[in-house]
C-alpha cells in the first residue's frame, strides 16, 4: 500500500493554485507522512479516550509539517488527509479528501486553528454550500488532528515503510522528498490496558461529550455519528473536550 497523500503531493507540487488558500498548502510536497490504516480503530472509544486527555494541553507534533492519512471505508472517499502545520501564533490543519472512484481529490474542505485549550477554531471553504457537511468536516479535521496526536503520545508501534524506487525519479523532479513514510499501529488492548486502570474496559466513565466521528455499520453503510453525551454525571464531568467552532463564510 503506498499512501494516497504522495499523489496529493504530486499534485500541490504541479498545481496548487486551484486549491481553497493555496499558498498555505506549500509545504505538502516535503510534508512527512503518517498512515493510519484502520480507520475504525482510530474513531473508536480507546482512541478517543486519550484524545480527551491531551485536548487541552498544547500540541506537540512530530515534525513542524506533517500529513495524517487515515484510510476511509466510506462508498464515496478512501483517503481523509489532514496537512497539519506549526505557525507562529499555533498549529493550523487543512482537510482534503481523495476520491474511490475517480482517484481525484477534493479541494480543501475546511482549516482548523488549534488554540491548545482543547478548542478548534474551524473555517469551511466558502465554496462548500451545504451547512451541515461543514459542521461534519469541521470535526472530522480537529478528530483527525486529536486522535493522531493521541495516538503517537502513547508511543506506538511505528513502522518506516519505504516508497518503491520506480516512483520516486518523477516525484524527486517536482521537489518532493521523503521516501519513507510511517505506518501507525493502533493497538486497542495497549490502549485499554493504560486508560483503565482499576475500572476494566467497560467502566463506566465521567460524563462528557463525545466527539462527532464516522462510523461503518455492519452492512458496510456509512454513516456520522453526531456528538452525544456519555457517561455516569454521578462520576463527575470532563467539561473542557473537544469544542470546535465553525466561522461563517465571508
Amino acid at each position: 500500500m503506498i499512501p494516497a497523500s504522495y499523489d496529493l503531493k504530486r499534485i500541490i507540487a504541479r498545481k496548487a493554485m486551484p486549491f481553497w488558500r493555496a499558498d498555505e498548502l506549500a509545504g505538502i510536497p516535503q510534508a512527512p507522512v503518517y498512515l493510519f490504516a484502520d480507520q475504525e480503530r482510530f474513531d473508536s472509544d480507546e482512541v478517543d479516550a486519550i484524545a480527551r486527555r491531551i485536548a487541552g494541553e498544547p500540541l506537540r507534533l512530530p515534525h513542524d509539517e506533517v500529513l495524517f492519512e487515515v484510510v476511509d471505508r466510506h462508498p464515496e472517499f478512501c483517503a481523509q488527509v489532514a496537512y497539519v502545520r506549526r505557525t507562529i501564533n499555533g498549529v493550523e490543519a487543512f482537510l482534503l479528501l481523495r476520491s474511490r472512484h475517480t482517484s481525484r481529490w477534493t479541494d480543501v474542505q475546511c482549516s482548523a486553528f488549534f488554540r491548545g485549550d482543547g478548542y478548534a477554531d474551524v473555517e469551511p471553504n466558502p465554496r462548500m454550500c451545504s451547512s451541515s457537511d461543514k459542521e461534519i468536516y469541521a470535526l472530522v479535521a480537529s478528530g483527525i488532528v486529536w486522535r493522531a496526536l493521541a495516538l503517537l503520545s502513547i508511543g506506538p508501534t511505528v513502522t518506516d515503510q519505504p516508497l518503491p524506487r520506480t516512483r520516486r525519479p518523477k516525484l524527486a523532479r517536482l521537489g518532493i522528498t521523503g521516501w519513507n513514510w510511517r505506518l501507525v499501529d493502533i493497538d486497542l488492548d495497549r490502549i485499554c490496558r493504560g486508560t483503565n486502570r482499576g475500572g476494566g474496559s467497560h467502566a463506566s466513565p465521567r460524563w462528557h461529550i463525545r466527539r462527532g466521528h464516522w462510523r461503518t455499520l455492519v452492512d458496510e453503510r456509512r454513516v456520522f455519528v453526531q456528538p452525544c453525551e456519555v457517561g455516569d454525571r454521578a462520576r463527575g464531568g470532563i467539561l473542557k473536550d473537544y469544542t470546535v467552532a465553525v466561522g461563517e463564510m465571508a
